[in-house]
């Protein structure tokens, strides 16, 4: 490309500086869209991938009747290392179910996930301190702290060997800690505030099948089957449990011809855990998708447009032909200049991502950055921008090298003009059917987030305080002074303390025996007024009361344990657990514990249980006008009210705890509202270069009808209806497609709402609205010309 032709395309570029421009900001903005979701896809499916070990490494889950579990029985771990030689090592982790505060001199943390692991941990999941030496064959135990928590017990400390840190208060019991753990060199599944390492953390504990509360990590050798060894594995698990004196559901183990146990590899417990939610990976699916039409949309867009002005240039091309420049030449030039354009473009979308990238990562809830940018994602962007010169460039490129001189210097470049072709109209049919369908999902995924808002979930969250407290209440007798102290102070309605609050930790569940057959139910530890406390609903029988002597042999169970024991009249009836018999007195209505997406279990409350689960979290319902005044007097008065936790006051609401369960699903509707957004405009940017080009073609057709009497009005219907059929085209195509995919997103929610019509009337009606408003500007202005004007030229 010689200077001659580079101040010919610039004169060009110039001459419609306003379509150009737009067409660039169109493509810079699919562009910092690609941006936006390779740094967030990267980011994603980063997880653990930096462990050497991370194809090696699965997780060990059971398949329970309710869904599976990432708990196992301690003595598993060891049966798969006596009897699985393609195991190289097994390790065993166990988070606390409560938050335990470290005092130093200079401060104090609080510890929110303590993490208890056996030392093969360490190499399994990459778990290094350049403080201490992780020996697996090392019998002290060891304990490491987060380099956040170092940070604020240690600050300006280098080195913490062998430092104290005084538990559950500043006199508290001590402990000393063996070093920092390394920073992670990525991200990581594997969190931890303060993790201690010994070589067996199951020494000394139930060692039952029924105490089923261990993460079990294996890492296999290379080369195993991974499928023989799950069978293997659930072979040895089954006939453990068969022949354990525990009360397993031995039942249906022995009928169930179902695997019980799950291998669930390392590398997908972010995006995927067969466990858990896959919210994180449709969220990435999704944006990978939404990103690749954009970019495609956005690239067509830049190839209308550019061949839209290609009749602007047919005199330049006749010339350079008749003066001899072959036709290889031609498609050369344009091509540069069509690169030039999208360089342009990237530029533009580099500024975009870097304005913009703050927000989508609060958006999304991760960290962010143009820094963050690597070699791959570099080697994407390229292949990106050559593929979008080549989409958006062959076509205009040809169609303008194609003239022929002749008729292009006799004034008839195109040849021919006409209606809106197939091939013209396939473009926006298909732009405006992605941006239909990305409405029609948005709606529907409001409506679905909305009704998990609205929805009542079984309990009142509102006004309703829980505090994290380290004094264990199990004995009703010590709870109630503290309880008799928060009464007293003036708004409070009802005070209970639990093992669990609804949102928080799941609740665990055990293994009970009713009429000679075993179930797995959720078993929650609470206090007098519990049920009062969160506004419960009494289906039938009565609560706890501190007025009946014998609540130590009693429960209440939820409406669903009642039908899954198949008790027609629960009242009376006789629960066998591990601790004895207890007579159900109640039965209260169920609550959605766990949010929306998981179905609700059969859940036991228990006043008095033997299975030791401590009851820690007070609760607190309270007159809305009341909750200042209240936090006030407990912060000031809370080492004399809680005598066995004076030195922690951390307090949080039930609702914000709650609402956390909604949290991912809200960020793919904060996600796909901007994105449709973006849709809607790139695809209306679009549909205006299509009805501009379609409209041009026709203006002499225009001018005639003009001299033979065509009102304003006939000649919009006449010119709109081919516009209006790409609507129609459009919404048939996208109705379809976007029913299919929101009722498969409907399906990760055990409660959710149904598809109704209108979401699609909603969207239709956008689409006439935007064909109405884009198309008529340009028709608006094609029917005010003087048609003698347009025939003489």
């Amino acid at each position: 490309m010689n200077i001659l032709d580079f101040k010919i395309a610039l004169r060009a570029f110039l001459k419609g500086k306003w379509y150009n421009l737009l067409n660039i900001a169109g493509l810079a903005l699919g562009l910092a869209t690609f941006i936006f979701v390779s740094l967030y896809v990267d980011n994603e499916t980063s997880y653990d991938r930096w462990n050497p070990n991370t194809d090696r490494v699965f997780l060990i889950e059971r398949e329970m009747p309710n869904g599976p579990s990432p708990y196992t029985p301690g003595k598993l771990a060891a049966e798969i290392q006596r009897q699985c030689p393609e195991v190289e090592e097994t390790g065993r982790m166990n988070t606390a179910l409560f938050q335990l505060p470290f005092f130093t001199k200079s401060g104090k943390f609080l510890i929110k996930k303590w993490v208890g692991a056996d030392y093969s941990i360490a190499r399994i999941l990459g778990i290094k301190s350049k403080d201490f030496n992780l020996n697996p064959a090392s019998e002290a135990p060891t304990v490491l702290l987060s380099p956040q928590t170092a940070k604020v017990l240690f600050p300006g400390e280098d080195n913490i060997q062998k430092q104290t840190v005084n538990m559950m208060s500043r006199s508290g019991m001590p402990m000393e800690i063996a070093g920092v753990a390394d920073e992670f060199p990525g991200n990581t599944n594997i969190s931890f505030d303060c993790i201690g390492f010994s070589q067996d953390i199951t020494a000394g504990k139930d060692q039952s099948y029924a105490n089923q509360i261990y993460q079990t990590y294996i890492l296999v050798r290379p080369g195993s089957d991974i499928g023989r060894l799950s069978k293997k594995i659930d072979k040895i698990y089954k006939e453990a449990a068969l022949a354990d004196s525990s009360l397993v559901t031995k039942e249906s183990l022995a009928i169930s011809s179902a695997p019980a146990i799950y291998l669930d590899p390392l590398k997908n417990l972010h995006l995927k855990p067969h466990y858990a939610s896959h919210v994180n990976d449709q969220i990435v699916n999704g944006l990978v998708i939404l990103a690749l039409i954009i970019l495609v949309v956005t690239g067509v867009n830049f190839t209308n447009l550019y061949a839209s002005q290609a009749s602007r240039r047919a005199k330049e091309v006749g010339i350079k032909k008749v003066s001899g420049i072959n036709q290889r030449q031609i498609i050369f030039q344009f091509l540069t200049e069509i690169l030039f354009q999208c360089l342009i473009a990237l530029v533009i979308a580099f500024g975009l991502a870097l304005i913009g990238l703050p927000y989508f990562s609060r958006l999304l809830g991760v960290d962010l950055s143009v820094s963050h940018i690597n070699v791959e994602i570099i080697v994407q962007l390229i292949a990106a921008l050559l593929a979008l010169t080549l989409l958006a460039g062959v076509y205009p490129a040809l169609v303008m090298a194609g003239f022929r001189p002749a008729e292009v210097l006799r004034g008839n470049p195109l040849g021919k003009g006409g209606k809106l072709s197939w091939a013209r109209g396939l473009v926006p049919v298909l732009q405006f059917t992605f941006a239909i369908g990305f409405v029609i999902t948005l709606i529907i995924v409001n409506q679905q987030v909305s009704f998990m808002k609205s929805e009542n979930p079984g309990f009142e969250a509102k006004q309703v305080l829980y505090i994290d407290n380290m004094g264990i209440y199990n004995d009703p007798l010590k709870f109630e002074p503290v309880s008799a102290r928060i009464h007293a102070i003036p708004g409070v309605r009802n005070v209970s303390v639990a093992s669990n609050v609804p949102g928080g930790i799941l609740p665990a569940s055990y293994e009970y025996v009713v009429q000679n057959k075993a179930f797995a139910m959720q078993t929650i530890a609470v206090g007098y007024q519990y049920f009062e406390t969160l506004n419960m609903g009494l289906k039938a029988g009565q609560t706890f009361s501190s007025t009946f002597a014998a609540d130590s042999t009693q429960a209440v169970i939820n409406e669903t344990a009642a039908k899954s024991l198949g008790l027609a009249k629960p009242i009376g009836s006789i629960i066998q657990g591990r601790g004895g018999n207890y007579e159900v007195i109640g039965v209260v209505k169920d609550v959605k514990t766990g949010g929306f997406e998981q179905y609700i279990q059969p859940t036991i409350y228990l006043m008095h249980d033997p299975l030791g689960l401590p009851k820690t979290q007070i609760l607190i319902s309270a007159e809305s006008k009341a909750i200042p005044a209240l936090l006030t007097t407990l912060g000031k008065n809370w080492s004399s009210i809680n005598k066995l936790d004076g030195d922690n006051f951390n307090y949080h609401f039930l609702d914000e705890l709650y609402g956390k369960l909604f949290t991912k699903q809200e960020q793919l509707q904060s996600v796909l509202t901007y994105f449709s957004a973006l849709a809607i405009f790139i695809a209306s940017l679009g549909f205006f270069a299509s009805a501009a080009q379609a409209i041009h073609a026709r203006m002499k057709e225009i001018a005639l009808r003009k001299i033979f009497g065509a009102k304003g009005q006939q000649l919009m219907l006449t010119l709109g209806k081919p516009f209006f059929y790409i609507m129609l085209i459009a919404n048939l195509i996208a109705w379809p497609a976007a029913f299919m995919t929101a009722s498969k997103w409907l399906e990760n929610f055990a409660y959710r709402i149904d598809i109704s019509a209108t979401p699609f009337i909603l969207a239709a009606c956008m689409s006439v609205a935007i064909v109405s408003i884009t198309v008529c500007l340009q028709i608006l202005r094609a029917v005010s010309f003087n048609p003698a004007t347009k025939l003489k030229t």
